[in-house]
């Protein structure tokens, strides 16, 4: 998948960023950090947020090889090692870690993947 259909997936993970940038922050506190909801306005963020990058790593493969497993593996990578470095650092003392986001985090990313693998295959001609 190259060309102008590459191009425009790479914007991806930038209107995501948008998107996410316009929800209300979560508010923190006590009572917030002792209830980790499944699901949630976080939950949702880091959902949207794997999906976009996921997206957005599978459209940067495109342009470096036509390998559909080099491509997927690029997706995840990006998007997984994102969620892992986000919660790593809210380990630190940045914030409050939660195993619920980091699922939330994998759900994204298969999301995203499934998504751009479709794309990918719709917009690939069928040969004879």
């Amino acid at each position: 998948m190259t060309g102008l259909l590459a191009r425009s997936a790479l914007g991806a993970p930038v209107l995501a960023a948008l998107a996410l940038s316009a929800l209300p922050a979560r508010a923190d506190g006590p009572r917030a950090a002792a209830a980790d909801p499944w699901f949630g306005d976080d939950k949702a963020r880091h959902f949207c947020a794997s999906m976009a990058l996921a997206g957005g790593g599978y459209a940067l493969g495109s342009l470096a090889t036509n390998d559909v497993r080099q491509r997927l593996a690029l997706g995840a990578a990006l998007a997984l090692g994102a969620g892992l470095a986000k919660e790593a650092f809210d380990a630190a003392g940045h914030g409050t870690p939660s195993v619920r986001d980091v699922v939330w985090d994998a759900l994204g990313t298969s999301a995203g993947l499934g998504l751009s693998l479709w794309f990918d295959l719709a917009a690939t001609p069928i040969h004879f």
